[in-house]
């Protein structure tokens, strides 16, 4: 959607798009845009299983959008991801895909000064709207993960609520160099299990290939420490509160774009991550160096390519 800005700029919002089942004989399906070479944004559904081994399509729980220029300023930029989780997820994300940005926007001289504080109060505000949404009842069994990363030239700053992944992809000595922007906020995690054991919380460890989880009076497992919404485990010390993180960012030169230098970052959901680690994921996308497109649909056909190899007939939504 092109949205007029009172500059007379327009700012492009971009959400993921929908791409098909890959086959062996095909090239990846590409996410078309305007901005082809530098922007890529693509989806897949979720599937579970169905009766005599087939499997069937699950609503996509996930949201991304991606806003150039952003804030008014060509030299902005916004990327976000939210995973939602439970019965009406999908809702929760998609409030948040549309609330978090404008909330960012409404403050946005705040924002370049203060972005940690912004950032910050703009997650927990969200949260407080969807708790109290359809009194209480919305997002109470509910919720979704939140990553947020904001560029202001050539500071990056990334805020994440959950365990949907940020990561920088660099060229060092001519080799692609994966960087982690933010960490997965898993029950069991340090200072994590603590609070919600404070809280009066209980964790299940994470054993034999599943997650640990926080459990809400023994009735809702969820397997992350913070999130927005998930009323009934915000009782037990799970938080909306994002980890702020600053990273400064040193592009190759334009004389010689090839050489060392930041080169792209990720944003995805953990339907990449679940077994598709950052190394590996920065070495996809760049392999595909004249297109992010192109590099961001061949990531999330391989990342469903290996749900399939693992798990069979069920997939997690896949967002990047």
């Amino acid at each position: 959607a092109s949205k007029p800005r009172d500059n007379g700029r327009h700012s492009i919002a971009y959400a993921p798009a929908e791409i098909t089942s890959p086959r062996g004989s095909c090239e990846p399906a590409s996410a078309k845009g305007p901005l082809d070479a530098s922007l890529g944004n693509a989806t897949r559904h979720g599937v579970s299983p169905g009766p005599s081994g087939s499997s069937y399509a699950k609503i996509n729980q996930d949201r991304g959008v991606a806003y150039w220029p952003f804030n008014s300023s060509h030299n902005e930029a916004l990327f976000c991801v939210f995973d939602g989780h439970g019965c009406n997820g999908e809702k929760v994300s998609e409030f948040c895909m549309k609330a978090i940005p404008a909330a960012l926007q409404e403050h946005g001289d705040e924002l370049r000064s203060h972005p940690e504080e912004v950032l910050t109060k703009a997650v927990c505000s969200v949260d407080k709207a969807v708790l109290k949404k359809n009194g209480g009842q919305f997002a109470r069994s509910c919720g979704t993960t939140s990553t947020i990363v904001y560029i202001n030239g050539s500071t990056l700053w990334a805020a994440c609520s959950g365990d949907s992944r940020a990561v920088l992809g660099s060229s060092k000595g001519g080799k692609i160099r994966a960087r982690d922007l933010t960490n997965d906020h898993k029950p069991d995690g340090e200072g994590e299990l603590e609070r919600i054991l404070n809280a009066g919380g209980e964790v299940s460890r994470g054993e034999y290939g599943r997650p640990a989880r926080v459990w809400a009076a023994g009735k809702i497992g969820l397997a992350m420490s913070r999130s927005v919404g998930d009323g009934e485990c915000k009782k037990y010390g799970v938080i909306p509160n994002p980890e702020v993180q600053r990273f400064e960012l040193a592009a190759a030169s334009d004389a010689k774009p090839e050489g060392d230098g930041d080169r792209f970052v990720i944003v995805a959901s953990d339907g990449v991550w679940e077994f598709i680690e950052s190394q590996e994921a920065c070495e996809i996308v760049a392999s595909e160096p004249g297109s992010m497109s192109r590099g961001c649909a061949k990531l999330v056909q391989e990342a469903a390519l290996r749900w399939k190899r693992e798990e069979g007939n069920y997939r997690d939504d896949i967002t990047a």
